[in-house]
């Protein structure tokens, strides 16, 4: 028999024993915390022309090589500025969806949809839908009231899928612009000749109020996600299709472009923090339209790429072959060398000297304004895109930011102001030109209290050899490009859950012949009634200026915009 001893002796390691298997199927001794930024955009501005070159920028933080298995674009390099100060977690307040609704004067409407659902482990689907434009009386170019309307719906798909050593991906996207011409009813009523363009099967030119673009793009990809694999890779094949109703500037004629592109990226990662790898892209472009040739191009990026504490190198090459089916081949061949060097721990000295082809299409044509003509297409190569500076956060919350560039433009397109009576569209024009740009930037962040930011940015243009049929060939062409910008905002936080903010965004271009500069003076509020859902409002030219905001599009006078936003 046993004795006492013996029994409490078993008893006792029975029990640690027990304590063991348990520790050891706790899940709380292997838990991952998954810490995600409160899903929360900001209302967004009034309509803004877009702005050549965008300068880019260096990020600071010493973090290992993580490489993105996403294709869209081809990249290695990231140039996103950083935050003066990370503002305060909310872990708990990460939520999967946002909803967004808006509506102002002149029809002014904002609304916004988006999801990301985790439908397993393996499934990630991420949509998105958005609505924003207006309806309402404008002072057109002719200074009279014009009944203007331009509306945006977009709606996207995103879908991954993880395989055991690769990632499978698939989605979409479709956009839908609807719109009318500058004083389009007077056009109507108009008993002079016609224009060149405007006849054809719609004599009553109603037509002019029914316009309407569309925008398709659907891909699928691959990308490895398996480290341990000897050769990396990512690839994706799309298909990109632009659509016109009523093409007033293309002779009412069927306008139809298809862009079938394949893109890739392979790469070798060594382990001394070194990695080896090869950028291809090919592009075919077909046509409904005479008088724009079906083309193709060609791709080729091979690179080097370097990180450790101190140093991001990249070393590589851009050759490009254009027109390699339907067109003379022509060979371009330009540097890929961008190179950051960190100091002191938050100083970093950046400088790079870039290139390659930027493609001219309908489809982006589109994307930067409804009004485009456009007879021929011709990509632009960019020669060289030089830079440097430094940037730096010296202080908790301060951050600063001093860089120059230059670049050299082959076939750059050129948009300005024209006119057939009574309408305005967008001329494009195509020479080369040279630009050198400055840029300063301050930000100041306060314990998310109070922040503020100031940058400014000037453009010397010049313009040569290029197509034009008559007038001044530089004053025509550089129209439109910015010679200075200004951005201001300051934000800051009255009382618990109000946010306000008040800017201002100044944009001077090369000549008048646009008009008046851009000022736009505009105050906001965010108040959060409860922990998800947010009341916004926002007042745009607090001046009531007067000036073409984005291309052949005149600004808004005083406007609002409120509503309320939802995070579920």
């Amino acid at each position: 028999m046993m004795t006492m001893k013996k029994i409490a002796l078993i008893a006792s390691m029975g029990l640690l024993s027990l304590s063991a298997v348990q520790a050891q199927q706790d899940s709380t001794l292997n838990r991952t915390v998954v810490v995600e930024n409160l899903y929360n955009p900001t209302v967004m501005d009034a309509s803004k022309i877009n702005v050549l070159p965008k300068v880019e920028e260096p990020t600071v933080p010493k973090t290992n090589i993580d490489y993105a298995t996403s294709i869209r674009p081809v990249s290695a390099w990231n140039y996103q500025a950083m935050q003066p100060i990370a503002r305060e977690w909310q872990p708990d307040a990460a939520y999967r969806g946002y909803l967004r609704a808006g509506y102002g004067n002149n029809g002014n409407v904002d609304a916004r949809l988006g999801y990301l659902w985790d439908i397993s482990k393996k499934d990630r689907l991420n949509v998105a839908a958005s609505l924003d434009g207006w309806n309402g009386d404008l002072a057109s170019l002719y200074n009279q009231d014009w009944e203007s309307r331009l509306y945006n719906t977009k709606v996207g798909l995103d879908y991954r899928h993880a395989f055991k050593k690769v990632d499978f991906m698939l989605g979409g996207a479709f956009r839908s612009q609807v719109f009318n011409f500058v004083d389009y009813k007077d056009y109507i009523d108009y008993e002079g000749d016609i224009p060149s363009g405007a006849t054809g099967p719609h004599p009553d030119r109603s037509f002019l109020d029914r316009q309407r673009q569309t925008l398709a793009h659907a891909y699928m990809g691959f990308a490895s996600n398996d480290k341990d694999m000897p050769i990396q890779f990512q690839a994706e094949v799309g298909l990109k299709s632009f659509k016109e109703k009523y093409p007033v500037m293309r002779h009412l004629e069927a306008t139809k472009e298809t862009n079938f592109y394949v893109a890739g990226d392979v790469w070798k990662q060594f382990e001394k923090g070194y990695r080896l790898g090869l950028n291809v892209r090919y592009d075919n472009y077909a046509y409904a339209y005479e008088m724009a040739d079906d083309r193709t191009a060609l791709e080729f990026n091979p690179y080097y790429f370097l990180q450790n504490d101190d140093w991001k190198v990249r070393l590589g090459a851009h050759v490009d072959v254009v027109g390699i089916v339907y067109r003379d081949n022509k060979v371009y061949v330009s540097p890929d060398v961008k190179v950051e060097y960190t100091f002191s721990d938050s100083y970093v000295f950046f400088a790079k000297a870039g290139g390659g082809r930027q493609t001219s299409s309908f489809y982006e044509l589109a994307e930067m304004t409804p009004y485009f003509y456009e007879s021929y297409l011709n990509s632009t190569y960019m020669t060289l895109d030089a830079a440097l500076g430094l940037k730096a956060s010296p202080a908790n919350g301060w951050w600063f930011l001093l860089s120059g560039g230059y670049q050299i433009r082959e076939n750059d397109v050129c948009l300005n102001l024209g006119k057939g009576y009574p309408f305005w569209y967008i001329r494009n024009m195509y020479g080369n030109t040279n630009v050198f740009y400055g840029t300063a930037e301050l930000k100041h962040d306060y314990k998310d209290l109070l922040d503020f930011s100031l940058k400014g940015t000037y453009y010397h243009w010049e313009y040569k050899n290029g197509v034009w049929d008559g007038g001044n060939p530089a004053n025509s062409a550089l129209s439109l490009k910015p010679e200075l910008e200004i951005n201001a905002e300051v934000g800051f936080k009255p009382m618990q859950g109000l946010r306000v903010n008040l800017g201002y965004e100044y944009v001077k271009r090369c000549n008048d012949m646009a008009g008046d500069p851009i000022s736009n003076l505009y105050l906001g509020a965010d108040y959060a009634l409860l922990k998800n859902l947010s009341v916004f409002a926002k007042f745009n030219n607090l001046l009531n200026k007067e000036y073409v905001a984005s291309y052949a599009y005149p600004a808004q006078k005083l406007n609002f915009l409120a509503g309320v936003s939802l995070q579920f």
